[in-house]
């Protein structure tokens, strides 16, 4: 019945709730709402484009985002089928981001052109080829997802006719290795989609034997029609384009295909397929998938591997036989993929874990095994050209990330090792090492003979310093090459030379945008590609600065405190502390500072951040590290926490900036669970916003976060650790905001309608807020400027009123 109110009124609130302090501004609780001018108008700038760069770096893409679509493309039809939402007008992801206009742009010399695209374009996905001449992108239309061919030179672009584009799953088109042919899984069906007739029985399932985890996932099959829409839906044909004459060439390859790679030459296509039987229990990249090498035509030639339904994976584990499947860029036809020898589960005994083989054409025969690692393989890739591969492997007992290097050269050898870090370790985080794409779409490692290339974030106790390091993979000799200044901040993205004589950098300072730039590393001269301006000057008037302190036990702290336009220094204001709880297995690495105040701030969503145009002070992310062995952490999950926001409220209010009467505090998701925590278990705050939270962690029983022992395992801890437990005890008025269509693991809306009913039963100060066809973030313009309505009526209410008040839609 509850649910069936949440429904119809969208809004509710508990006895008392409503009659708070001071009448409610959002008192018709039916519609939506618009948050105080300011906020608005902040809301309305316009967004910065998005910069992508071509796989030869010789041409970006600059591309303006639709940032917030309106509800009623929300509310469109959609299918929850098999973990995936399908728009069935589209035939792609239900309300997939999309871009609006498009211009491309030579890097050698900085000539632009706009691409001409159709009116009302929702762009959904752009390649370039690997000559970056050509470039393709899909538009999600009324009828359909079509495909689009155009020179980069030009900028103009005709639509293939004779085809849709079947675009749930990701990649649905891929450039072939010469550059002029594109491979597309197309719709292929007949007739309407199947009807939902009067069931011929009920929906059975059935267990017995072997355990494995149950994740809480979202958008299953449920019945046997769900079946049949999402094979009408999924199945597809791929199809061949000819990007120079737009020539479509069918295969016969027809299926529920999720994936297709070309080989390195251009022979094979390397394609996953998922059949039946499904599952009722797993999304789709569980369910019985083919991996198979086929050919042009079409044509299986060899099964790699028939992996089973996925329903008996151990917690933290993979699945057993050949995994990440793909192609080795340096030969023109041999595959790659990882095999677990510990049964995939990471809590046996096993003195080694994985390995990796290879197995080339015509792909008959037992594989050569690569090497063998003791650690979990998460990644591998290849360098570019080059028969030697850059294998990341993940110990899950340590948190520590290595970096290993194979070479099929010494096949079965044991692999190098190159350098390690724990998990959060940010001071001391070599890296990545920058890639591109190969001709056949594959990630490969970009090198000059044995040096590759790390790009780091350069956190360091004085502040962020982003770097480039030159790594040679055979001495372990580490040159930097450029490091950023503390301001402005410039972050390396590609060297644009074997020897980095030249870098693509992004730029960016506390009163500049981020914009892209060509660096000669000789003189220090930068070339601007772009010149984005600020979208919203009025932000820069909101006061930021750096505040660092400790807790109790000496784990050192920080957050980010906003401060609103004009504020005077000494004045104490109504303050809202933003927070999200982190996990750490030593105190030095939770003691390192990721709050800076170098970059240029943007705020968009229902950020927090917008609290400062209605009086707030904000402290952003508030850190909130949960220290200790990786098996017990949450043992002591409570304690710490109260520890962590008692230390940042104390500090805010010694520094003379809060007001220690006005405090409240609010997070998103993991966050929202902390909040309603921090209201069960202390009177530290005066109000709480929670966002999309899990409260009720039995519901949740195979884990949560990074929490590894089960419901049976842990009984206590679950409850503990469950503020629905303690909901009698939360006697400081919380909001509750959840979208109805929350698509996250665990993060059921029932989490917050429980909650509320609780809180309500036990006399407590709550509001519901359940935003209609939203999922775990809120994208519609009308809940974003309602979520931020919600957010300053609460705070008005239980603060104090600020200067700042919102109005109905």
């Amino acid at each position: 019945m509850l649910a069936r109110r949440l429904t119809i009124a969208a809004v509710l609130c508990a006895s008392f709730a409503c009659a708070g302090p001071a009448a409610p501004a959002l008192a018709d609780a039916t519609r939506y709402h618009i948050p105080p001018p300011s906020i608005e108008a902040a809301l309305n700038a316009p967004p910065i484009p998005v910069v992508s760069v071509g796989p030869r770096r010789g041409v970006i893409s600059l591309g303006t985002p639709l940032r917030y679509p309106p509800v009623a493309d929300l509310a469109r039809p959609m299918l929850r089928l098999a973990g995936l939402r399908i728009d069935p007008v589209t035939n792609g992801i239900h309300h997939a981001r999309a871009t609006t206009t498009l211009a491309l742009e030579r890097v050698a010399d900085g000539r632009a052109v706009r691409v001409a695209l159709p009116a009302g374009a929702h762009v959904t996905a752009l390649q370039v080829s690997p000559d970056e001449s050509r470039f393709a992108f899909t538009n999600a239309t009324a009828h359909g997802t079509e495909l689009w061919l155009g020179t980069t030179a030009s900028g103009r672009a005709a639509r293939v006719a004779g085809i849709a584009v079947n675009d749930i799953f990701p990649d649905a088109f891929t450039w072939a290795p010469d550059g002029v042919h594109l491979i597309v899984r197309a719709v292929d069906r007949t007739g309407p989609p199947p009807a939902l007739g009067v069931a011929s029985g009920p929906a059975v399932q059935e267990t017995a034997g072997k355990a494995g985890q149950i994740v809480t996932y979202e958008d299953l099959l449920a019945n046997a029609h769900d079946e049949a829409l999402f094979e009408y839906y999924a199945t597809s044909r791929v199809v061949l384009v000819d990007a120079r004459t737009a020539a479509v060439a069918r295969t016969a390859a027809r299926g529920t295909i999720t994936s297709v790679v070309p080989s390195p030459d251009g022979r094979y296509l390397l394609a996953d397929r998922v059949h039946r039987p499904y599952s009722y229990l797993f999304p789709y990249d569980r369910f019985p998938t083919a991996t198979e090498v086929l050919d042009l035509h079409g044509a299986r030639v060899a099964t790699v591997v028939d992996r089973p339904l996925a329903d008996r994976v151990p917690a933290d584990g993979v699945v057993t036989g050949p995994r990440d499947v793909d192609w080795k860029p340096s030969s023109p036809a041999t595959l790659a993929w990882a095999e677990a020898l510990d049964g995939g589960d990471p809590r046996a005994q096993a003195p080694v874990r994985d390995r990796i083989v290879t197995l080339a054409a015509p792909f008959a025969g037992p594989p050569a095994e690569l090497a063998k690692t003791t650690a979990r393989a998460m990644q591998t890739a290849w360098l570019d050209r080059d028969e030697r591969a850059l294998v990341v492997t993940y110990d899950r007992n340590t948190r520590t990330r290595t970096a290993l290097l194979a070479d099929a050269r010494n096949a079965g050898a044991e692999p190098k090792t190159l350098w390690s870090v724990r998990d959060g370790d940010v001071y001391n985080d070599p890296g990545n090492a920058v890639t591109a794409p190969a001709p056949n779409g594959d990630i490969v490692v970009v090198h000059a003979g044995d040096a590759i290339w790390l790009r780091g974030t350069g956190y360091g106790a004085e502040g962020r310093r982003p770097f480039l390091d030159r790594y040679d993979v055979r001495t372990g000799e580490k040159t930097r090459v450029f490091r950023s200044e503390l301001a402005p901040l410039e972050q390396p993205l590609y060297p644009l030379d074997p020897d980095a004589a030249r870098i693509l950098t992004q730029r960016q300072s506390p009163a500049d945008p981020p914009n892209v730039f060509v660096r000669t590393r000789a003189t220090g001269a930068l070339r601007a590609l772009t010149s984005f301006a600020d979208p919203a000057p009025q932000l820069r008037a909101i006061g930021r600065r750096l505040v660092t302190y400790k807790r109790p036990d000496g784990v050192n702290l920080s957050f980010t405190l906003y401060t609103p336009p004009g504020w005077k220094e000494g004045t104490r204001l109504p303050t809202f502390v933003w927070a999200y709880p982190l996990e750490y297995i030593d105190r030095g690495t939770a003691s390192q500072n990721t709050n800076t105040t170098q970059t240029f701030v943007t705020i968009t969503g229902p950020s927090p951040l917008f609290l400062t145009l209605a009086g707030y002070a904000v402290l952003d992310n508030a850190a909130m590290p949960i220290v200790g062995d990786p098996a017990t952490v949450n043992d002591t999950y409570v304690e710490q926490l109260t520890a962590d926001a008692k230390a940042a409220v104390d500090e805010a209010v010694r520094i003379g900036v809060a007001d220690p009467d006005r405090v409240a505090v609010g997070g998103h998701s993991y966050g929202a669970f902390m909040t309603a925590n921090l209201l069960a278990h202390t009177r530290l705050f005066k109000a709480g916003i929670a966002r999309s939270g899990a409260y009720n962690r039995t519901l949740t029983p195979f884990g949560f976060q990074s929490e590894r022992r089960s419901y049976w395992e842990a009984t206590d801890l679950y409850t503990k650790m469950s503020p629905f437990t303690y909901a009698h005890a939360i006697k400081d008025p919380l909001l509750l905001i959840h979208g109805m269509a929350d698509d996250n693991t665990g993060t059921f809306p029932i989490q917050s309608e429980r909650l509320y009913a609780a809180i309500q039963g036990n006399g407590g100060t709550a509001r519901l807020v359940m935003l209609p066809y939203e999922a775990h973030g809120y994208v519609a313009r009308e809940s974003v400027e309602t979520t931020l309505a919600e957010m300053v009526d609460w705070l008005n209410r239980w603060l104090g009123p600020s200067r700042a008040t919102a109005t109905v839609r």
